[in-house]
């Protein structure tokens, strides 16, 4: 049996995962706006969330979140950053600055890692702070090398990094949190649509569009779930370093598939964060052997 954290750690390794491979699916509803996709894609996150709780008796929690000020205050401003996040993130993948992107996520860690450290006083290690280093030379590297400065890219990581930390200031249950959200946001998502979108997004298309948004679950609810899950159980200087995996995958994939030009200071970039990630896990794997 996995303890909490074990299970917070695989949680947060699959929507990772999930988030990586995203980059392949969003383009495929290229044809409507980026706030439009953002908007079926939080809707459609709603009705995912409202079966979860459903299926598992939850609605008590849902309501007691709006029913405190200061938490429902936080839901606000997470769901703010929830939706700067998937709005540019959306624009950034169909523009075709997947690379970007993934050097923008590998900035999120660091600052969670900085939060973490600010705000919930975690302790890192020899081996951690040899780690960050390294991430902190490789990107200021892949910022400097840039030409220019990566604007979306920072952004990106900047709101996913906040989104990040105000679930571990409310900490509360994953699918709580996400209804919560959702409920918050969704009337703005159905007035954009309807002002927007002639068929308001979801009327008079084809087979294929009704399953694009049903798909967007897959890279939506379900890894937000685990997400959540993850930062209300994991320390966030490891969360952080398991943040690399959803770019990392974005860059390959951006590389090898759908065949994204790559700047030279890329290949020094990228490969400066893989080791560090290489030395972060060898000395968790330690710590924990050493537990056992």
């Amino acid at each position: 049996m996995l303890s909490q954290k074990q299970q917070g750690l695989m949680a947060c390794i699959a929507s990772q995962f999930l988030w990586g491979v995203g980059i392949l699916f969003w383009p495929m509803l290229s044809y409507l706006n980026a706030v439009s996709i953002l908007s079926l894609r939080l809707i459609c996150s709603f009705f995912f969330a409202v079966l979860v709780v459903y299926l598992t008796s939850r609605f008590d929690l849902v309501k007691s979140l709006f029913h405190d000020k200061k938490i429902f205050k936080n839901l606000c401003i997470a769901t703010i950053f929830l939706c700067l996040n998937w709005g540019s993130y959306i624009y950034a993948i169909n523009s075709g600055k997947a690379i970007e992107v993934s050097l923008g996520y590998y900035l999120t860690p660091l600052i969670s890692m900085a939060l973490g450290r600010i705000f919930f006083n975690d302790v890192l290690n020899k081996n951690q702070i040899i780690a960050i280093g390294l991430v902190i030379a490789g990107v200021s590297y892949g910022i400097i090398s840039y030409g220019e400065i990566p604007y979306l890219g920072i952004f990106i990581g900047f709101t996913f990094a906040i989104y990040g930390f105000m679930h571990k200031v409310i900490n509360a249950d994953a699918i709580s949190i996400l209804l919560a959200e959702t409920v918050i946001i969704l009337p703005f998502s159905c007035l954009w649509l309807y002002f927007t979108e002639p068929q308001y997004g979801i009327i008079g298309y084809d087979l294929s569009h009704y399953l694009l948004l049903f798909g967007t679950i897959f890279f939506t609810g379900i890894p937000l779930i685990l997400f959540s899950f993850a930062a209300i159980t994991v320390r966030l200087t490891t969360l952080g370093f398991i943040l690399y995996l959803s770019p990392s995958i974005n860059f390959l994939l951006a590389i090898f598939y759908t065949r994204e030009a790559v700047r030279a200071s890329d290949y020094i970039t990228f490969p400066v964060v893989w080791i560090a990630l290489c030395i972060y896990t060898f000395d968790m794997l330690h710590k924990t052997k050493k537990v056992h």
